[in-house]
């Protein structure tokens, strides 16, 4: 550009035109680095909350003279991290603190626990034990490492420790999985590794509701893998497969009277317009009429529309029939009970059924695999806990808690 005969006030504009530019796009070549937050107790302490099965309560405390790093903030919450949560402190009862940098250990353990009791989180400085704040009792809270008095966790951002006398192992959540219910008359006529005497389940659901069990639903289970809320210790999801009328006609009642929760996974395609005369030596279907009525305490979810099949040359039509087919019947399936969760008929599935599952617009799916569910496992191969005929409550126990 030729200066000779530009006033000087547009040498001046184009000279801080192209400074501008020019830093404009040097700081947008580096990524911003966000400078971190931390709080402390503006009282003595301050509670933390979270959220346990929708519900949100006090899950722990940090003591003033601490400072804990925040992870995010809102209108009136600092979060901080918490075990497998964020904990949530009042604004208004919290206040920026220092920055400090913190020595934090890596991860080492798999390993969750529950606390007994209120615990203490301590620190040592130079040879000293020093509270941080504490814990409320039945919280899972994840490990990084033990010695022969205490585990070590994170805390606020920290390191901190909790003595090991007070906790007890995390078994994870179990998924009851049940099918057919019979009178124990009526059970001999239709005899199967899928068909539990009522006197077993009364047993069973009469345990649980004796020794504390909260029954959840699949929103909070999908809440508590995503790390998103708290379940209490003892929680437990009920779950009936293929949607028999034998759930109504037996479960639904018991678990009414005892204030729990179940799900029904649903063949859509068998269920029944009208409700069906139920005849033990055979198999009906539960009808509209009948799960609208179910739906007080139980949530209904898919087990496919007409796919609960299985060819004997290619196995279980879910892993073999056109991709279109199947798409076809997991969103009717989806659509006729407002879906949100898949049990995957015989427990068959591969990387392509699960693609096409989150693509019908499924959030989590069930298997048949044995074992318990832990935050962060997979929410779409997550396990379930068969409960067989005529087993003792010896053995239920360990289905509860292997």
């Amino acid at each position: 550009m030729k200066w000779r005969g530009v006033s000087l006030k547009y040498r001046i504009f184009w000279l801080a035109f192209f400074l501008l530019l020019f830093f404009g796009w040097e700081k947008s070549g580096q990524a911003e680095t966000k400078v971190p937050l931390f709080i402390q107790s503006k009282g003595a302490s301050a509670p933390v909350y979270a959220y346990v099965a929708n519900d949100m309560q006090k899950v722990g405390t940090i003591y003033s003279g601490r400072v804990f790093e925040v992870v995010d903030e809102n209108k009136h919450y600092f979060f901080i991290r918490y075990g497998f949560v964020k904990g949530m402190v009042k604004k208004d009862e919290a206040k920026l603190g220092r920055p400090y940098a913190f020595t934090r250990e890596p991860d080492r353990l798999p390993k969750s626990v529950i606390t007994k009791k209120e615990v203490q989180v301590y620190i040592f400085q130079k040879g000293n034990k020093q509270a941080i704040g504490s814990i409320q009792s039945g919280v899972r809270y994840p490990i990084k490492a033990e010695t022969a008095l205490f585990y070590l966790i994170e805390f606020g951002g920290r390191d901190g420790y909790i003595y090991k006398h007070v906790t007890e192992s995390d078994h994870g959540v179990p998924v009851l999985l049940y099918h057919h219910i019979l009178d124990d008359f009526d059970e001999p006529l239709f005899r199967s590794t899928t068909t539990v005497p009522f006197s077993q389940f009364f047993k069973e659901m009469t345990y649980l509701k004796e020794n504390g069990y909260t029954a959840i639903t699949p929103d909070m289970l999908l809440a508590y893998v995503r790390n998103e809320q708290l379940l209490p210790p003892k929680s437990v999801l009920i779950t009936f497969d293929d949607g028999l009328k034998s759930t109504y006609i037996y479960a639904y009642p018991l678990l009414k009277r005892y204030g729990f929760r179940a799900t029904v996974f649903m063949i859509t395609g068998r269920m029944r317009p009208a409700p069906q005369p139920f005849d033990p030596t055979g198999l009906q279907f539960l009808s509209k009429q009948e799960i609208a009525q179910m739906r007080d305490i139980m949530t209904f979810e898919s087990h496919t529309n007409h796919f609960h099949l299985s060819d004997q040359e290619y196995g279980p039509y879910l892993l073999f029939k056109p991709y279109e087919d199947v798409m076809a019947d997991l969103l009717a399936s989806k659509e006729k009970i407002g879906a949100t969760a898949i049990a995957y008929p015989f427990g068959a599935y591969n990387q392509r059924v699960i693609g096409m599952v989150k693509q019908a617009g499924f959030t989590m799916a069930f298997t048949t695999k044995k074992g318990t569910v832990y935050p962060g496992d997979p929410a779409f191969e997550l396990k379930r806990q068969w409960v067989y005929p005529r087993i003792s409550l010896r053995q239920f126990e360990q289905l509860l808690r292997p």
